[in-house]
């Protein structure tokens, strides 16, 4: 059979795609000719779309943030109006949930030495973000007066850690409602206390 002819975009788009699902179920035991075979390419094929191993891998990182900053940049403007109350809850729940799709993803790019050679962007790292949505909350008077650098931290870790402990068998509704609970009683001031449950009801509030 005649192999298709395609685009090199086309071409670099299905090797991306080939490598997100493998490096997903596999994790770093992963090799080129998985890929290109995955992709039905040619293994010289990989090194006309990616000059290394690095350059594919910042492609699945890039195309990944794009996915889940679409979700998460409106949550995230200091600058537009808020309902501050379910706000933390409801960018929780879009990071645990991106978290958990990484799969073995998860690990690749951000827990190897591939992050410690090429780390996030200081203005992406959800930590800095976090801070700069705790300096906002506090500004309109629904935050508590907390360090945001640290706390900002502080609360990335906790999504963080609610992540690895649904990933290894905690219930996810359990593990959320006190995801939602802890970040509202570190962050609200008590008149700003939410009235919702769960994670489901934080995010229609």
């Amino acid at each position: 059979m005649a192999r298709r002819r395609l685009t090199p975009e086309q071409r670099r788009e299905e090797l991306l795609e080939a490598a997100d699902l493998l490096l997903q179920a596999c994790g770093t035991a992963l090799r080129v000719e998985d890929i290109t075979t995955a992709a039905g390419a040619a293994k010289g094929t990989f090194y006309t779309c990616f000059d290394t191993w690095d350059d594919l891998l910042i492609a699945v990182r890039d195309r990944r943030l794009a996915m889940v900053e679409q979700r998460i940049t409106p949550l995230f403007d200091p600058t537009a109006p808020q309902h501050w109350p379910p706000l933390l809850p409801r960018l929780a729940q879009v990071l645990v949930a991106f978290i958990l799709d990484l799969g073995k993803l998860h690990e690749v790019l951000f827990h190897s030495t591939f992050h410690l050679r090429h780390p996030l962007p200081p203005e992406v790292e959800p930590a800095t973000r976090f801070a700069a949505l705790l300096r906002a909350g506090q500004a309109a008077g629904a935050y508590v007066d907390l360090d945001p650098e640290p706390t900002g931290a502080l609360i990335f870790a906790m999504i963080h850690e609610t992540a690895d402990s649904i990933a290894a068998g905690t219930d996810y509704e359990r593990a959320m409602r006190a995801l939602t609970t802890a970040l509202n009683r570190l962050v609200l001031k008590p008149n700003g206390a939410s009235s919702c449950h769960s994670p489901t009801q934080d995010a229609l509030c």
